[in-house]
């Protein structure tokens, strides 16, 4: 058997990229899918249409936008060899919360009580010409639902509820759906890392046994994978996070189920929960970054931000403010040329590419950025011209860019 990759000639906004060239958890989705088809012993050859995907010999066929982890294609290649079926299609319980919470934006197409995934078995001879009519294979799905209590006056949602879940397939053609897969990559690495080395697994429960306070902290406290030259602060929290070369984290930060990049910086007091960073990113002293994907070299200090996707050499500086909740109407995002509403009661910003906001710039839920693009705070709230005849008995305000007496004056 072989694997079909087909060009999708899908590109992800604002930044303008082909969706494989893109990082999803820090690697990026072509050298991502090739890995994994590797690994079950598949040879990968990639075609520019679906009109050249051969007949011959039992094949997997899927986009190159396709983003799906190991213990998916593991169970659709033993359920695919054991069905007999000419042609078949990867399924996923629709009633599943993975299901039911990742679907905005045409993530999966839904197909009596399984939503399907741009991927495919075929048998010797079959033709992928006929691949839309293709019954559902559903693979072997597992997941746990944790729920976290957040601010519901402000969410409108009175708690957060997520699939703790290896089991994912995902469409990829939106940068929300970006943002999702890299931030469920954390989980599924995770488990593959415990499958793929199960003594040390086994070693961490030892280790957790020790210590005080709740087991669940004492696990995530040891459950790290660690590079090489990393320097972590006596201080510093580190929990359930892979931590690449050359790392610096600094005193009393915490980061937590999280991907750090080689080469990143974080400094004192941050927290860096949930979140994959690329290499050599910065972020800056009491910086909040929850649930943030960030590509390489992404410059992130603002004072918080959550569930939004920062593109290379982005930089948000101090009290950049990029807001995630909606209060009372739904999130819209760009689609193309129209803005729809996405089932998300917290989505932050996308920014391009290179762009620059400033401080005190506010940024709209689900809105996103252009490569390049400069923001900077309105110029009349700024002081850029101080006079010379200033009277210190007086009191000034700013306006205009400049200083005029708001004490009415002698």
């Amino acid at each position: 058997m072989r694997a079909i990759v087909v060009d999708s000639g899908v590109r992800i906004e604002p930044f303008g990229d082909l969706v494989r060239d893109l990082p999803i958890g820090g690697v990026r989705l072509a050298d991502r899918q090739e890995a994994l088809f590797r690994r079950f012993g598949l040879e990968v050859t990639r075609v520019g249409s679906a009109a050249e995907v051969p007949r011959e010999g039992a094949r997997i066929v899927t986009f190159d936008n396709v983003f799906f982890s190991r213990r998916v294609l593991k169970s659709f290649l033993a359920r695919f060899k054991e069905s007999g079926l000419p042609v078949a299609r990867l399924g996923l319980p629709a009633e599943s919360t993975f299901a039911r919470k990742f679907s905005a934006l045409g993530a999966f197409e839904r197909q009596g009580a399984q939503v399907v995934v741009d991927l495919w078995g075929l048998r010797d001879g079959a033709d992928f010409q006929d691949h839309r009519g293709a019954p559902p294979l559903e693979v072997i799905y597992k997941e746990r639902v944790v729920e976290l209590p957040v601010p519901p006056m402000i969410t409108g949602a009175p708690r957060w509820v997520h699939p703790v879940t290896s089991s994912v397939a995902m469409n990829l053609r939106h940068w929300v759906h970006v943002l999702q897969a890299s931030l469920l990559s954390v989980q599924i690495r995770w488990v593959d890392e415990v499958i793929a080395h199960p003594l040390w697994g086994l070693s961490l429960l030892a280790r957790a046994a020790l210590g005080r306070g709740h087991f669940r902290w004492r696990l995530a406290g040891v459950a790290n994978r660690i590079g090489k030259g990393v320097d972590i602060h006596p201080t510093a929290r580190v929990e359930g996070s892979f931590i690449g070369d050359g790392v610096s984290i600094g005193p009393q930060a915490l980061v937590r189920g999280a991907i750090i990049g080689a080469g990143s910086v974080l400094e004192q007091r941050v927290d860096v929960s949930y979140a994959v960073l690329g290499e050599k990113c910065f972020v800056s002293k009491h910086s909040l970054v929850w649930s943030v994907v960030a590509f390489d070299r992404a410059e992130l200090c603002m004072k918080g931000m959550q569930m939004c996707l920062v593109g290379t050499g982005a930089g948000l500086t101090a009290r950049a403010t990029p807001l995630d909740v909606s209060p009372g109407r739904a999130i819209k995002v760009k689609d193309g040329d129209r803005f729809v509403e996405v089932d998300l009661p917290v989505l932050g910003a996308c920014f391009g590419h290179g762009s620059f906001i400033g401080a005190d710039v506010y940024t709209g839920p689900g809105r996103q950025i252009p490569n390049g693009t400069k923001v900077l705070p309105d110029p009349d709230r700024v002081l850029l011209r101080i006079p010379s005849d200033l009277d210190p008995k007086r009191s000034y305000a700013v306006r205009g860019g400049t200083l005029v007496p708001i004490d009415g004056g002698p």
